[in-house]
């Protein structure tokens, strides 16, 4: 077995001595950490204790067991969750409060209830209520990016730069012909005045008026260069800021495990990150000492094709926007459909006419011929892969 770390050892013989409360990480040493937040990502898994996060190697870890109760709503020596959800006060039970705010008045008006907006150091994106203590599913790529998202980024910054650096070599290359003129115009000048050459009055008049149209031309050409140069300039340092901000953003991205969620309502709540699922482009998050309203699942196995449903979501920060078409086809892990999803759509859900949930939106291509390929990984899945939180 592997060895624990002094540092490791000593926090978890602090942590032994607090009360019980959250999940519980049982070391195979026999120790067992409990905290608020534990998140596994492939082979570490990071607990929030002391206001940080400590990680630890997967190797180290004996099992996860994950506090289905609310920490908030847990009384000391526990009670059940039927005990603890009746203690919960009206202005803490959101599926109430959305209800009598929004008044909705058919299914799919009802599952936007539960449907939020996540905030995200990156930008935005979608996500929905699947438990009723606070359980949101949204896309891994919403809370920790994608490598796709990466490799356009990065393509648009190297083509970027590589434009600029053309820019600032062509301009170099016209740096030696302004220089060049000059030291010609020089030499003219030079040449016609400088032997002492005695000249008429109108071939003299003619010599000044070529040499003023020459240097004028000269001052002109400085000028415009001089421009293009601070412009090269300034574009090189806003693409070197453009890099560092990208860079910046997606560390603290990668690292980000409290979210603000936006309720359908308006109403903002902060939501605790659970874990990201390895197989799907699926992640976990939480709202804690809250009843939640949450979509119930749908036979994503029997879906029709020509079967009306509805994506729900946030593009373009238009916060819980409806769009309609139909199931095109059902493929593998996914679920076809021409209903229009737009960038900020991703995590939301897809649901049918009695409101539903069938699959969450996770991604949309767009091809030269047409457009409107909307893809939703089946609600199946998400319960497959998140079983041990559901239960």
């Amino acid at each position: 077995m592997k060895r624990l770390r002094l540092w490791q050892i000593i926090t978890v013989m602090l942590l032994a001595s607090l009360p019980a409360s959250g999940h519980e990480l049982h070391l195979k040493n026999g120790t067992v950490i409990r905290t608020d937040s534990i998140i596994r990502e492939g082979s570490r898994v990071s607990y929030q204790q002391f206001g940080g996060m400590i990680t630890i190697d997967l190797s180290e870890v004996e099992k996860i067991q994950y506090d289905r109760t609310p920490a908030s709503l847990t009384a000391p020596g526990g009670v059940n969750r039927e005990a603890a959800d009746s203690r919960i006060p009206d202005d803490q039970d959101l599926g109430a409060s959305l209800s009598s705010r929004l008044a909705p008045s058919s299914p799919v008006e009802e599952a936007n209830l539960s449907v939020v907006t996540i905030i995200t150091e990156a930008g935005s994106g979608s996500g929905f209520f699947i438990s009723d203590d606070g359980l949101i599913v949204t896309n891994r790529h919403v809370i920790r990016g994608s490598g796709e998202a990466d490799e356009k980024v990065n393509r648009y910054l190297q083509e970027a730069g590589e434009r600029l650096a053309k820019m600032q070599g062509d301009l170099e290359r016209e740096k030696e012909r302004i220089d060049s003129y000059d030291r010609k115009l020089e030499t003219y000048r030079k040449t016609s005045v400088g032997q002492g050459r005695r000249m008429d009055p109108q071939e003299k008049q003619a010599f000044e008026t070529a040499l003023a149209e020459r240097e004028e031309y000269l001052r002109q050409w400085r000028a415009d260069y001089r421009e293009r140069r601070q412009s090269l300039a300034a574009a090189q340092t806003e693409l070197a800021a453009k890099q560092r901000d990208y860079v910046q953003t997606s560390r603290r991205l990668s690292g980000q495990t409290r979210f603000e969620v936006i309720l359908a309502d308006g109403t903002e709540k902060s939501a605790i990150f659970y874990r990201v699922s390895d197989t799907y482009d699926l992640a976990l998050l939480k709202i804690d000492g809250y009843r939640t309203p949450h979509l119930s699942g749908g036979d994503s196995v029997g879906v029709l094709l020509g079967q009306r449903v509805y994506a729900i979501g946030s593009p373009l920060n238009l916060h819980n926007t409806v769009t309609s078409g139909v199931v095109s086809n059902s493929r593998g892990d996914y679920i076809q459909t021409n209903a229009e999803i737009y960038p900020g759509n991703s995590g939301g859900p897809l649901v049918t006419e009695d409101g539903r949930v069938i699959g969450v939106n996770t991604m949309k291509r767009i091809t030269e011929q047409f457009e409107g390929l909307g893809f939703a990984i089946k609600f199946s899945r998400v319960q497959e892969e998140f079983s041990e939180y559901l239960q």
